[in-house]
């Protein structure tokens, strides 16, 4: 949600618009979330096994589905089709990540830096880029500001990805996490310089953060 709102800023919308936005994509994350806690519960967590689920593993599967309908009966009112199908698609993408690192899991000899950069990307970055592009929508951005302001997103995506499960990533061989994250903030912040924005600084100080 600080990026969806950081990109209203920078793009100089205002409006209640930007804060439903980003108030269902954080649904969608805290329901993404809650199911996470469900396979976590079983082993089969990124960063080690939990003892049980917050709510219990029904109780969590049912909650987190109540969020995510409740995130896209939000989306609904905004009364967009174009913001409706890139986040349908990025929650299929997502979920699609999910069953991948699950079968990486399963099979050790194909655990390479690669694959876990390209699933962390489907699993983690990808609601990023598609909050930083649907708000470039909402607020009727040309297709290239559009394009950029999605590369932004998938870029801060990655770079969480890499400093919250750094110590998954090593189990996979990259050991320089953290130096990637960075990495991934830089490119983002060259897409933001490139883009003629009404107030750049508010993304760039989501970068920093």
């Amino acid at each position: 949600p600080a990026l969806v709102l950081a990109t209203a800023r920078a793009l100089g919308h205002g409006g209640e618009r930007p804060h439903a936005l980003a108030a269902a994509v954080e649904l969608i994350h805290i329901s993404l979330a809650l199911h996470d806690d469900v396979t976590e519960a079983s082993g089969g967590a990124a960063d080690g096994a939990h003892e049980a689920a917050l709510f219990g593993n029904a109780g969590n599967i049912l909650l987190g589905d109540l969020l995510y309908t409740s995130a896209f009966r939000m989306i609904v009112d905004l009364d967009d089709m174009e913001v409706m199908r890139v986040l349908s698609d990025a929650t299929n993408v997502i979920a699609e990540g999910e069953v991948a690192y699950r079968e990486l899991l399963a099979a050790p000899a194909s655990r390479t830096p690669e694959a876990w950069l390209d699933i962390a990307r489907r699993r983690r970055a990808k609601l990023f880029e598609a909050g930083a592009e649907c708000m470039a929508i909402v607020h009727g951005a040309d297709p290239a500001t559009r394009s950029a302001l999605a590369r932004v997103g998938l870029h801060v995506g990655s770079a969480h990805a890499l400093r919250s499960e750094a110590e998954d990533a090593a189990r996979f061989g990259i050991v320089d996490a953290h130096a990637r994250a960075q990495a991934e903030i830089e490119a983002a912040r060259a897409v933001v310089d490139g883009l003629a924005l009404a107030e750049a600084a508010a993304l760039v100080g989501v970068l920093e953060g």
